[in-house]
């Protein structure tokens, strides 16, 4: 047990003693180009989509279910972080799908919305987008 302790301990802290700075990955542990802001480029964030209600009556307890799709931008197709905002009492999502894009990766989503909030709310999709590298 102690033997094993000990090889836990030395195997944890050696690829920590490895690195130069305290507790930090600075640009002199990588390799050149293998990971900065040229290599990442530009990330598109709150990429924002409205969904337009199409309840007819608020609060009359005939919930109507509506759909909407966001899709990143050409420049950044890798989506991240999904949300849908402006979300009352009589409003729940009611399913999320990824949509794939050409890599296979999610490039968008599709949300499913339950409401019974009226014709004039609408709901905001979001979501962060990365470019391709």
């Amino acid at each position: 047990m102690v033997v094993a302790i000990i090889s836990l301990i030395v195997a944890i802290g050696g690829t920590a003693i490895a690195l130069p700075g305290k507790k930090t990955v600075g640009r002199g542990d990588l390799r050149d180009g293998s990971v900065g802001a040229r290599s990442l480029g530009r990330a598109v964030l709150d990429h924002t989509k409205v969904l337009a209600s199409t309840d007819a009556v608020a609060g009359d307890g005939a919930f109507a279910q509506i759909e909407g799709t966001i899709r990143c931008p050409s420049k950044a197709p890798f989506a991240f972080d999904p949300s849908i905002g402006n979300m009352g009492p009589e409003a729940f999502e009611l399913r999320r799908n990824s949509l794939a894009n050409r890599w296979g990766g999610p490039g968008g989503y599709r949300f499913i919305v339950s409401t019974d909030q009226g014709p004039d709310v609408g709901y905001a999709m979001k979501l962060n987008c990365l470019p391709a590298r």
